[in-house]
């Protein structure tokens, strides 16, 4: 219902069943591990960013459950699933980057680091190469997401909407120009670095989901 009703740009419906979603995961957080279709769910999640919502908190919450789901629709042995799946978490760390920002950076910190030391904060067991930057490990990552769209020619024809589908070349468009600027790394060592950095977003999202349920 919800996804319909952003369909039809009938957004009073889609906040108001997008509010219900969010309500339900908010008491029953481990199910969104267990979706028969977290793609869906995922979509959600994203298109209720686009709402003006004062309380911050909240942004990010739904950011990070749209992660989720689509890291999960990633495992599906649907190409146009899991390319819709990749170009959505690369709109993700792009579009919606403020409301995943310090969720990236306690991913990447050491657990144990001492709050006193700048150098425990940083001794996360990540390659020396990694960018310190928080903005650069997203852009590694969507760049990441983007080497392993399958369908690279036509993933933006399963963005149904308009606006999302120009959202997406958009942010496809910043991240492959950005990372062309940056030539002390290399293509490959760029994807592997963003591979690193996914990981540990989806291993602190689970951790997470683990410590409220």
């Amino acid at each position: 219902m919800a996804w319909t009703a952003f369909g039809s740009q009938d957004y009073s419906s889609l906040e108001q069943h997008g509010r219900e979603i969010y309500n339900y995961f908010v008491h029953n957080p481990s199910e969104i591990l267990k979706l028969d279709n977290p793609l869906l769910i995922g979509k959600i999640f994203q298109v209720c960013l686009g709402f003006q919502e004062p309380d911050q908190d909240i942004q990010e919450v739904r950011a990070e459950n749209a992660f989720l789901c689509f890291s999960q629709a990633l495992e599906s042995n649907k190409a146009n699933v899991h390319d819709e799946a990749s170009a959505r978490l690369m709109m993700l760390l792009i579009q919606n980057q403020r409301h995943l920002k310090n969720k990236v950076e306690q991913s990447c910190q050491n657990e144990l680091a001492s709050s006193y030391s700048i150098f425990d904060m940083y001794d996360s067991g990540l390659p020396n190469d990694m960018p310190m930057a928080t903005n650069t490990k997203m852009l590694f990552t969507a760049y990441c997401l983007y080497d392993g769209i399958i369908d690279k020619a036509n993933v933006s024809n399963e963005f149904v909407n308009e606006i999302e589908r120009r959202a997406y070349e958009n942010v496809k468009g910043h991240v492959l120009t950005n990372c062309n600027q940056l030539h002390n790394t290399s293509p490959n060592r760029k994807v592997e670095l963003g591979g690193i950095v996914f990981d540990k977003i989806c291993e602190r999202l689970r951790k997470d989901i683990e410590l409220l349920s």
